[in-house]
């Protein structure tokens, strides 16, 4: 097995990944990942193996400060040598990977995948959508200018770079993005993104100006992502993350509302596989003891009796 860098083999990279992956994969989402934050330097250490001059898999591998991050990669044996090899070069202390790596830890999470042919919103959404139809319509827009104008307005400040958009209105372009636009007597009230790619779609962001939020604008919006996404001949939609207690995160009373929005169009909760492993042990060491810290402070911090974190 050969292992060749990304840069240079795109074309060759996005053929591959369209017939053997999803969108998460592609170049055009590491480019997203790579310009996401301000002030961030990310390194792209991409690569894929090679076996009698054809692409077997592809490892995407982006780092950032100390840290990896990756989409996804299979689990073999080279290809994890490899990994570590690139990461002890680089001075990696951990990596986070979106897949199932049986010698990493387990730190998976669930997210929310919703059948289009068979969709079954609780009662409550059913009545919130009803409503809403009562006073909104939408459009499709491909005026990404305005749309990331709306987003930080009602973000309240540019919460990611210009660039970021500059791709989702390529993504439109190109037929990866569909950008719904709501309307109140003709006045903008609100917005979805959807990403999709072959038969799946992702619920990718959304804003809502708040004082239209009476009108239910977000679940207006996805029933109609829905019917869009049929005519698109979409079949699976990932509405997105559920979170949960657990060690590794506490959700935060907002979080666990929209986690409930998301289930409450029916869909199935599956569990979202990701990995992580250390290659600094006393870098573990801490980043454990930080996460109980927290995880401690949260869950018992009403609790009068609960004894001072390192009298246990």
């Amino acid at each position: 097995m050969r292992f060749v860098k990304l840069s240079g083999h795109e074309q060759t990279w996005n053929y591959f990944c369209f017939e053997n992956t999803w969108f998460w994969h592609t170049t055009h989402w590491l480019d997203y990942l790579k310009n996401s934050k301000f002030g961030v330097e990310f390194i792209d250490h991409s690569f894929f193996c090679e076996q009698n001059g054809e692409i077997v898999d592809v490892v995407p591998l982006i780092q950032e400060g100390d840290q990896f991050a990756s989409p996804g990669f299979a689990d073999k044996k080279e290809i994890l040598a490899e990994v570590r090899r690139i990461a002890l070069e680089n001075g990696i202390k951990r990596i986070q990977v979106n897949s199932d790596i049986k010698s990493y830890l387990n730190i998976s999470g669930y997210t929310c995948i919703l059948d289009l042919h068979n969709v079954m919103p609780t009662k409550g959404h059913r009545s919130a959508i009803k409503k809403a139809e009562r006073y909104l319509t939408y459009r499709e827009s491909i005026d990404i200018d305005r749309f990331k104008a709306d987003y930080f307005r009602v973000a309240g400040k540019a919460t990611r770079p210009d660039y970021t958009f500059y791709l989702l209105g390529g993504w439109l372009s190109i037929g990866f993005g569909t950008l719904l636009e709501a309307l109140y007597d003709r006045e903008t009230v609100g917005y979805t993104y959807l990403l999709h790619w072959k038969d799946r779609a992702y619920y990718f962001m959304s804003c809502v100006f708040p004082e239209f939020k009476q009108y239910n604008v977000s679940h207006y919006l996805q029933a109609q992502a829905f019917e869009i996404l049929r005519q698109k001949g979409i079949r699976w939609y990932e509405l997105g993350e559920q979170i949960y207690n657990s060690l590794i995160c506490q959700p935060s009373e907002k979080e666990r509302n929209i986690s409930k929005f998301k289930r409450g169009f029916g869909g199935e909760i599956v569990v979202k596989p990701v990995s992580e492993y250390f290659f600094d042990s006393s870098y573990m060491v801490r980043t454990y003891a930080g996460r109980l810290k927290n995880y401690v402070e949260r869950e018992y911090e009403n609790n009068p009796v609960l004894p001072e974190i390192g009298a246990v």
